[in-house]
């Protein structure tokens, strides 16, 4: 039964990678796009957020239930793997998804200006200012990172 569970974790943890890459690919596009109206269209391929949620979620409860299972509960790294992925969520949230409203509201200002032909200049300032955000890069990193020590962890499991 322990091998289903973490088999059924590892699995739903590869979905949500899947998924949430294509978020991350997005973000990353957006730095090399100068037309607006072109990078809103890359929310077009973005998979729903409700669909890694639930993935992330289903990771969590497969995840913790073979800890349960496997009495592995009462070890330090399963609460340091739980402590590191809720403050890697809470970064994702703050500054990945803040990420896409920053950019989304940048590109449809930048939009409005250039049809009303009013305040271009700041517009595009915002938009050029939003594409060349340090966010991207800085979730990218902070996300990989994180994963391989929460990897490292349940594979050698130190403490």
């Amino acid at each position: 039964m322990y091998n289903w569970i973490v088999f059924l974790h590892v699995f739903s943890a590869f979905l949500f990678m899947l998924a949430h890459g294509v978020h991350a690919a997005a973000m990353l596009k957006f730095r090399g796009e100068p037309d607006p109206e072109k990078s809103l269209t890359f929310f077009n391929i973005v998979p729903e957020v409700a669909l890694v949620r639930y993935l992330v979620v289903a990771s969590g409860v497969f995840g913790f239930g073979a800890a349960i299972y496997a009495g592995f509960w009462r070890q330090g790294w399963v609460w340091s793997s739980a402590v590191i992925f809720i403050i890697l969520m809470w970064i994702m949230f703050k500054y990945g998804a803040g990420y896409f409203e920053i950019i989304e509201g940048a590109a449809t200002r930048l939009i409005e200006a250039k049809a009303t032909n009013t305040d271009l200049e700041a517009a595009q300032q915002e938009f050029d200012r939003a594409r060349h955000s340090p966010y991207p890069m800085m979730v990218s990193v902070v996300g990989v990172l994180s994963l391989a020590l929460i990897l490292w962890l349940m594979r050698f499991k130190p403490f």
